[in-house]
């Protein structure tokens, strides 16, 4: 009997917004199709009876699992961008603040840039896609980042009486701002120049400039 649900628990996940049981062979053949065929027409020529034709599957089934295309297309988006990189536990927050936020730079350079582009672009097209974006990409890179400030924090390397969400802002908008925009690169030396400012503001004695 174990042995049977551990089965039927590969074979079907759960869709967090309806609850519904997807088929996961089904699901993963959809989100690779849909991702195929982004990279090949683009999403404006991108239709759901293609996807559903690509994959093999029946147009009802990504009707019963997605809200509409833009949702699909970021569905497919999140699975092909590239994992958060690790926050370490140096002993210091600022020290391991200032090494994941260089090397998300470095990801963002390449491949993981130009998803988390159209990520965000897309989000713009209805509150579904956003919630998505924010709930599976922004919000657990949001929770890992003040963890460690509330670690500093209480360390003492940090202010106490911060808006950690705020200062979340100022760490990742000026890397999204430059991907949106084309307006600077990531220069490793642009990079250390906004930590200074944002990391430095937030000391308990802010260095004199």
């Amino acid at each position: 009997m174990l042995f049977l649900e551990r089965i039927i628990s590969l074979t079907f996940i759960s869709d967090p917004a309806t609850g519904r049981r997807r088929n996961a062979v089904s699901h993963d053949a959809i989100l690779d199709a849909t991702y195929v065929m982004l990279e090949e027409i683009g999403f404006d020529k991108l239709s759901l009876e293609g996807v559903a034709a690509r994959a093999g599957v029946g147009k009802a089934t990504i009707y019963r699992w997605w809200p509409n295309k833009s949702a699909l297309v970021m569905e497919a988006l999140l699975r092909a961008v590239e994992p958060m990189p690790a926050i370490g536990d140096s002993g210091s927050a600022r020290g391991d603040l200032e090494e994941h936020i260089a090397r998300l730079s470095q990801l963002l350079r390449g491949k993981s840039g130009r998803v988390v582009r159209e990520m965000i672009a897309l989000a713009q097209f209805d509150d579904d896609t956003m919630r998505i974006f924010n709930d599976s990409y922004l919000g657990p890179r949001r929770a890992a980042l003040v963890a460690v400030l509330k670690r500093g924090a209480l360390a003492g390397e940090f202010r106490s009486d911060l808006d950690l969400n705020l200062v979340f802002d100022l760490l990742y908008a000026p890397l999204l701002q430059r991907l949106l925009t084309g307006s600077a690169d990531f220069e490793e030396r642009q990079v250390k120049a906004q930590l200074d400012l944002v990391l430095g503001s937030i000391s308990p004695t802010p260095a004199l400039q």
